[in-house]
């Protein structure tokens, strides 16, 4: 039998909130807020795996990043926010205040900040990629660090955490791209993050970026194209989330015949260097 990761908990919870929200573009998102009985230490870019308590189908749980976190008595309330796409989700989605979802977590690495005095912050995010950089901002904040946002989404509904975001760090600081153009720059995301990286030549920086493939993938040329460090967060398939599936495998920069070897997005990230990740 398996051993689970330390400092992890595996817990029934209990819905608080479970909002649920349609795009212009007709894609379903859901914030989750759940009540845990204890109190655990949740680190930026870490995740949990959630699940609908009490079905069976689908089996596996769902990979989430953490949101936002806050004290509740002698426990704690952690937030998600999710796309409603397949059963799983559907499954969250269909709970109402009060119910309970199976939580497996906190699960992963977090954020390297030991570079990141003396530079300025720049997060990526793209579609549901941005949850997973919120608690990243508000400790950079705390810290006094220089700190702007790249968001981007198909359309305007699906820049999530917009408003919390904006909030946060002010409206200057966010700056923000749709490929229909219904709000912000038209296109990518990487767009405007290449022209500012271009207007602030010469001045430190460091990339911190979630989102899909396509545009880490990106992020990462770009971050090359620069000379600035950039770190990664992955988002991966994941059946188990602590290392047994090997569901999660990605390629990572290895002295080797192939040049590249396989780690766990769930335990060796899901946070990376950009300069170790071997894209295929």
């Amino acid at each position: 039998m398996f051993a689970l990761p330390e400092k992890m908990i595996d817990a029934v919870t209990t819905i608080e909130r479970n909002d649920l929200i349609t795009s212009a573009s007709l894609r379903s998102y859901g914030l989750l807020r759940l009540r845990l009985e204890q109190p655990i230490a949740v680190l930026p870019g870490q995740f949990a795996m959630l699940k609908a308590h009490g079905i069976y189908e689908p089996l596996l749980r769902r990979a989430m990043a953490f949101y936002r976190t806050e004290p509740s008595g002698e426990g704690l309330s952690v937030e998600f926010i999710y796309q409603v796409l397949g059963r799983g989700t559907q499954a969250l989605a269909g709970l109402e205040r009060g119910g309970k979802v199976d939580f497996l977590g906190p699960l992963g690495n977090t954020y390297d900040l030991e570079t990141v005095r003396g530079r300025e912050v720049l997060l990526v995010a793209g579609g549901v990629g941005s949850p997973a950089l919120f608690m990243l901002a508000e400790k950079l904040l705390k810290q006094d660090i220089s700190t702007k946002l790249f968001i981007g989404g198909a359309s305007h509904g699906d820049l999530i955490g917009l408003g919390d975001f904006t909030e946060l760090l002010s409206r200057e600081n966010v700056l923000c791209a749709t490929i229909d153009g219904s709000f912000g720059e038209k296109g990518f995301v990487t767009g405007p993050l290449e022209s500012y990286l271009q207007a602030t030549s010469g001045q430190p920086k460091i990339i911190y970026s979630c989102g899909p493939d396509a545009m880490l993938h990106r992020v990462s040329q770009i971050a090359e194209q620069y000379d600035v460090p950039a770190q990664l967060s992955l988002e991966a398939p994941m059946g188990c989330g602590f290392g047994v599936c090997v569901g999660c495998a990605v390629a990572v920069k290895a002295n080797c015949p192939e040049g590249f070897v396989y780690k766990k997005v769930c335990t060796d990230g899901p946070v990376f260097r950009s300069e170790e990740l071997h894209w295929l």
